[in-house]
């Protein structure tokens, strides 16, 4: 039990829904942490008469200091202590304590005082019968005509022209760069394959070898942008002599019966037209109840009322942060290497996404009190059938995962399932109409977003 690891805890109620914990660990558990933390450092200290990690912890303690190791034992005692805490009040903070260490001694063990922010209530009223844009689900013709043309560009095949270059056709070119006069660094290649309209050169580049055939040397005359990454080019004029030397350009496949039996599990062109039609008529339900449901979300927050901390915020962006990285590390790249290419800071990236984290954390306090005034609950059985779903595992596997889940991890699990089941019910209730726009506008008074 994850009490057994605290001797007391007082609560204070402070301001604005924050909490300061007084939290007292017992001198055995500190100790604990103190061999703890000598284990792991003893290398790293120099005793005459012993060899590198072999001198005793008191002769170390001698030489550094009696408190040589306390920040790493405090660190040792407090993730566990301070989770005790948290479930010895029924607390849920929203973001990461304020740690405050008082007394520490071998001999009476160590007081933390940690400082968190609990979670806000919202007041809300009124949330059935909200009203959200009417929309047609089934597949026209232009839909069908366009996943077929996507398609068909999917499938076609490049090949050597002598017509004029035009938006969309790849000219292969050698290129020279001159600023007053002189080639500068980067400003050349050869062999290069450029698809114009790509904007993979200087604004104005492409657009100057559109009409040009293979054989043609151009001179194109263009200004690199005020704010271009490379500052000692910035703003200047700039040259390019550039010799086309192939213009190649999309040669589409004829939309068939032959052509739906190569790409296609179908025999006809009719049958792959009505499978598409399905296809896109169930995406279109899908991202229209998607839209809908975010509708509902900020008119949910348009009607509710709460002081949402600003550590509810950080938390949000933490999570994006992470996620986003994730996201990076799936494709094989560093946030790292992402930002240094992009010129993106992490300040940066994070007030991007303040907006979002900002409808994302008063979109889930504003259904939290729909849930509160529905009496939405989570059973073990709904609580297991969740989880087997997103860890894949059944039987006695299962029980042991869920078993094993943090306890502070289930409850932010609990309550999103709540929320989810809150949103059903708004979702229901809600009334669809021909004069509605997807844009709502939420209330930023107060202190609320």
């Amino acid at each position: 039990m994850a009490s057994e690891k605290i001797v007391s805890c007082e609560a204070e109620n402070l301001e604005n829904g924050k909490v300061k914990l007084t939290i007292k660990v017992g001198a055995e558990r500190f100790r604990e942490g103190l061999q703890y933390a000598y284990g792991r450092n003893k290398q790293y200290f120099n005793i005459p008469g012993f060899r590198k990690g072999k001198a005793p912890r008191k002769l170390i303690e001698q030489s550094y200091g009696r408190d040589v190791f306390h920040e790493e034992a405090l660190n040792f005692v407090l993730p566990d202590a301070y989770e005790a805490a948290l479930e010895k009040h029924a607390l849920e903070p929203v973001y990461k304590p304020e740690i405050e260490p008082g007394e520490i001694n071998e001999t009476d063990g160590i007081v933390v005082f940690a400082t968190v922010q609990t979670r806000p209530t919202a007041e809300i009223q009124d949330y059935y019968g909200l009203t959200f844009p009417k929309n047609d689900f089934d597949a026209t013709e232009e839909d069908i005509q366009n996943a077929l043309r996507a398609e068909q560009e999917k499938n076609s095949r490049q090949v050597s022209s002598n017509d004029p270059a035009k938006i969309g056709d790849v000219v292969t070119i050698n290129f020279k760069g001159f600023i007053d006069g002189e080639p500068f660094e980067g400003g050349a290649g050869e062999d290069h394959d450029l698809k114009l309209g790509s904007g993979q050169f200087i604004p104005g580049f492409e657009d100057q070898l559109v009409g040009k055939i293979p054989g043609d040397d151009v001179h194109v005359n263009v200004n690199f942008p005020d704010e271009y990454h490379h500052e000692e080019f910035a703003g200047k004029a700039a040259v390019f002599e550039v010799e086309i030397l192939d213009v190649k350009t999309h040669e589409l496949p004829e939309i068939n019966d032959e052509f739906a039996e190569d790409v296609s599990e179908f025999d006809s062109l009719a049958e792959w037209r009505d499978d598409l039609a399905k296809k896109i008529t169930e995406n279109k339900k899908l991202n229209t109840e998607n839209k809908k449901r975010s509708h509902l979300t900020k008119k949910l927050i348009a009607l509710s009322k709460a002081e949402i901390p600003e550590e509810m915020y950080l938390a949000r962006l933490d999570d994006m942060m992470y996620e986003f990285s994730q996201q990076l590390a799936m494709r094989g790249i560093e946030l790292e290497s992402y930002m240094r290419f992009t010129q993106m800071s992490e300040e940066m990236l994070r007030a991007s996404w303040r907006k979002q984290a900002e409808i994302d954390v008063n979109g889930a306090v504003a259904l939290e009190a729909v849930a509160k005034k529905e009496n939405i609950s989570v059973s073990a059985e709904d609580f297991e059938k969740r989880i087997a779903e997103i860890s894949n595992k059944e039987g006695d596997e299962l029980k042991n995962f869920v078993d094993g889940i943090n306890p502070m991890r289930r409850k932010e699990l609990e309550r999103s399932m709540r929320c989810e089941k809150a949103m059903d019910i708004v979702a229901e209730k809600a009334v669809a109409t021909d004069d509605e726009q997807y844009e709502v506008e939420i209330n930023e008074n107060e202190e609320d977003i």
